[in-house]
C-alpha cells in the first residue's frame, strides 16, 4: 500500500517541480526585464541625444528578449511612412534608409494605425502583410511590433526580430510596451529640450541684437539731438528773417504816410507867403504824421508781443468804430475818384472782445491789398460787411472787384512768403492769420466768387453777450 502510494505521487511531484522551475525562470526573466527597463529609463533621461536613446533601446530590447535584431521606426507625416531611425544587428543600408508604408499592408503600419501589438511567430505562415526584402536577407522568421505613443499622438514603432520561430508571450509584449512608453517620453522630452535650447539660443541672439540696437539707438538719439540743435538754430535764423520782413512790411504803410504828410507840410511852409490857413494846414499834416508814428509804435509793440508769446490785450470794442478807424488809416487809396466803397454793416451787432490795434492792422492789410489789386481796373468796388456768424461770433468781410487770385496761390495764401500781389513779400496775410487767431477767431478765403477776391474773418462776442445770443 505504501509502496503503491509512493509510486502514485512521484509524477505529481515531478509536475510540481517543473511548474516551480518554470515560475522561477519567468520571475527571473521579469526581474531582468524590469531592471533593464529601469536602467534604460535612467539613461534616457540623462542622455540628450535622441538617436543615442533610440539605438540603446534597440540594443537592450534585443538583449533582454534574446534576439539579435531590433529597430525603432519614426513616423514621417510628410511621407506617410515609417523610417528605420535606429536599430541593432542590421546590415548597412537599413538604419536611416528603409521605410515601411504606414498602412495595414505592413506589420509596422498596422501597429501604428490600430495601436495594438502585431506579432508574427513564423513568417512562412504569413499571408496578411507585405514584408520588405531585407527581412529575407537577414533570415528573419519571427517579429513583434508595439506602438510608441507620444503626447501629441503616435510617434513610431518599436520592433524586435528573430531568425528563428519565436513565441512572444504577454510578458514580452508588456516589456516592449514599457520600453515604448519610455521612448515616447524621451522623444517628447528631447524635443522640448531641443526647442528650449533653440529658444535660449534665440533669446541670447536677441539679447545681443538688443544690445546692438541700444547702442545704435543712443547714437541715433545723439544725432537727433545734434540735428534738433541745428534745426533750432536754423529756425531762429529763419524766424529772425521773417520777423525782420514782417516789421518792414507792417511799418511800410505808416512810414510812407508820415513821409507824405511831412513832405506836404514842408511844401506848405516853404511858400513865399504864409497865412493862417496854411499854418493850420501844416499843423494838421504834422498831426496826422504824429498819429502815424503812434500807429508804427503800436505795430512794433504787437510784433514784439508775438515774439514773446504774450496774450493779446483784448477789451470790449464796438466793431463799427474799429472798422471806421481802420478806414481812416487807409484813406489815401480810398480817396481815388474811381474807387467806390460799399458798407453793409449790421447795426444790431453787439460788442466784440478783441485787441483793437491788432484787428485794425488786419483790416488795413486786407483793405490795402484790395486797393492795390484794383488799381488800374475799370471797375473798382470795395465791400466792407459785418454779420452774425457761428454761435458766439461775428463775421467781417472785405471783398474787392479786382482780378482775383490764381488757384496755385489761393491754396497757400496764408503761408509765409506767398505774395498775393506782384510787388508783395507774402507776409501780410500770414500776419492777418496770426492776429485773428490771437483774438480767438479764424480767417479764410471766400471761394467761388464770380470776380475779385474776398476774405472773411470771425471775431468773438463778449462772453455775457455770447451767452445771451
Amino acid at each position: 500500500m505504501n509502496k503503491s502510494s509512493t509510486r502514485s505521487l512521484r509524477p505529481a511531484e515531478a509536475r510540481h517541480a517543473a511548474t516551480v522551475e518554470t515560475s522561477e525562470r519567468t520571475i527571473g526573466k521579469l526581474l531582468r526585464q524590469q531592471a533593464a527597463l529601469a536602467d534604460f529609463g535612467s539613461f534616457a533621461f540623462r542622455e540628450g541625444n535622441l538617436v543615442s536613446i533610440l539605438n540603446e533601446a534597440a540594443r537592450i530590447c534585443a538583449a533582454s528578449l534574446d534576439v539579435p535584431f531590433a529597430k525603432v521606426c519614426r513616423y514621417r507625416a510628410d511621407h506617410n511612412d515609417l523610417l528605420v531611425e535606429a536599430g541593432v544587428g542590421w546590415n548597412p543600408g537599413v538604419v536611416g534608409y528603409v521605410v515601411s508604408a504606414a498602412d495595414e499592408t505592413t506589420t509596422q503600419g498596422r501597429a501604428y494605425i490600430t495601436g495594438q501589438p502585431v506579432i508574427l511567430e513564423d513568417l512562412s505562415k504569413n499571408d496578411s502583410y507585405t514584408l520588405p526584402g531585407f527581412y529575407a536577407e537577414h533570415g528573419i522568421v519571427a517579429m513583434a511590433d508595439v506602438l510608441i505613443k507620444g503626447h501629441e499622438g503616435p510617434w513610431g514603432i518599436l520592433e524586435v526580430d528573430s531568425p528563428a520561430t519565436r513565441h512572444f508571450d504577454h510578458h514580452d509584449i508588456n516589456f516592449l510596451t514599457g520600453f515604448a512608453n519610455v521612448l515616447a517620453e524621451a522623444a517628447s522630452t528631447t524635443q522640448r529640450t531641443v526647442s528650449l535650447r533653440a529658444a535660449i539660443g534665440q533669446k541670447e541672439a536677441l539679447i545681443v541684437q538688443k544690445d546692438e540696437l541700444v547702442v545704435e539707438l543712443r547714437d541715433r538719439e545723439q544725432k537727433l539731438l545734434d540735428m534738433q540743435a541745428e534745426l533750432l538754430h536754423t529756425t531762429r535764423l529763419n524766424a529772425m528773417g521773417q520777423m525782420t520782413a514782417a516789421i518792414a512790411h507792417e511799418l511800410n504803410q505808416p512810414l510812407t504816410a508820415i513821409a507824405n504828410y511831412l513832405s506836404a507840410a514842408k511844401r506848405t511852409l516853404q511858400a513865399e507867403t504864409i497865412d493862417a490857413k496854411m499854418v493850420s494846414r501844416s499843423q494838421d499834416l504834422i498831426g496826422r504824421a504824429s498819429k502815424q508814428t503812434h500807429r508804427a509804435g503800436g505795430i512794433i509793440k504787437n510784433l514784439r508781443r508775438f515774439v514773446e508769446k504774450r496774450e493779446s490785450a483784448r477789451s470790449r470794442e464796438n466793431l463799427r468804430a474799429v472798422i471806421t478807424k481802420a478806414l481812416a488809416l487807409t484813406h489815401n487809396g480810398l480817396n481815388d475818384a474811381s474807387m467806390h466803397v460799399t458798407f453793409d454793416l449790421d447795426p444790431t451787432l453787439p460788442d466784440v472782445l478783441i485787441d483793437p490795434v491788432q484787428i485794425q492792422q488786419v483790416l488795413t492789410n486786407l483793405i490795402g491789398n484790395s486797393v492795390q489789386a484794383m488799381r488800374g481796373c475799370a471797375k473798382q468796388e470795395l465791400l466792407l460787411a459785418t454779420c452774425r456768424g457761428e454761435a458766439g461770433f461775428v463775421n467781417v468781410t472785405v471783398r474787392d472787384s479786382g482780378p482775383g487770385l490764381p488757384a496755385e496761390i489761393a491754396s497757400r495764401i496764408f503761408q509765409p512768403f506767398v505774395p498775393s500781389k506782384s510787388n508783395g513779400m507774402g507776409l501780410g496775410l500770414m500776419i492777418c492769420d496770426v492776429l485773428v487767431k490771437a483774438n480767438g477767431g479764424r480767417i479764410w478765403l471766400i471761394e467761388g466768387l464770380p470776380e475779385g477776391t474776398g476774405f472773411c474773418f470771425s471775431l468773438p462776442l463778449m462772453p455775457a453777450v455770447a451767452a445771451a445770443a
